[in-house]
């Protein structure tokens, strides 16, 4: 079932305690304010969902998104943002939920879209985290994992061709080709 996916890097109950551990490490930043938590669409919504579920107070949730490939497999010359237009951003403290950060491109445009709007204040809280190929200053303020080198990781949200976001844990791809299109029946 998982044969493209290789070795597991961080199971299903290695992630639940660092949850865990990054929603106490989030409370002791944001407790008594109140918070808005800006989720990246698509990755992050495993992560965002499990992560809020431990956070001991209430929050607003609003979905962004984000995209730094045009067509899937060349990077754009800037990320694209889409921030809700009904949310007012002036003075509100924001968590922005991502997936992973890499080169750091997308989630500085996001963190700055949001900064520009009057937010009181906006940090990051990353699932995956790899400082090695950062081509931009961001800060990621809380982070689950950091990951050293370049591998091409999935499952808990995290997608290759729009697969394997459903695996309960972090897992090394085996291979990055593209899986073939199937023929769709009318």
């Amino acid at each position: 079932m998982y044969d493209e996916v290789g070795p597991i890097l961080y199971s299903r109950e290695v992630i639940e305690e660092r949850v865990k551990e990054l929603a106490a490490q989030v409370m002791s930043v944001y407790r008594e304010k109140p918070l808005t938590v800006a989720v990246v669409l698509r990755g992050a919504f495993i992560f965002a969902a499990d992560l809020v579920r431990h956070l001991g107070q209430p929050c607003e949730i609003v979905f962004v998104r984000c995209s730094s490939y045009g067509d899937g497999r060349k990077p754009r010359a800037a990320a694209k943002v889409e921030l809700p237009s009904d949310v007012k951003w002036k003075g509100r403290h924001v968590l922005v939920i991502e997936d992973i950060v890499d080169t750091g491109r997308t989630i500085k445009t996001l963190v700055d879209s949001i900064g520009k709007k009057g937010a009181a204040s906006v940090r990051v809280c990353a699932f995956l985290d790899k400082p090695a190929r950062r081509e931009v200053k961001v800060d990621v303020e809380f982070a689950g994992f950091v990951i050293e080198g370049a591998p091409f990781v999935v499952g808990y949200g995290l997608d290759f061709a729009g697969r394997h976001r459903n695996l309960p844990f972090i897992g090394m791809l085996k291979t990055a080709k593209k899986p073939a299109k199937t023929a769709r029946k009318r």
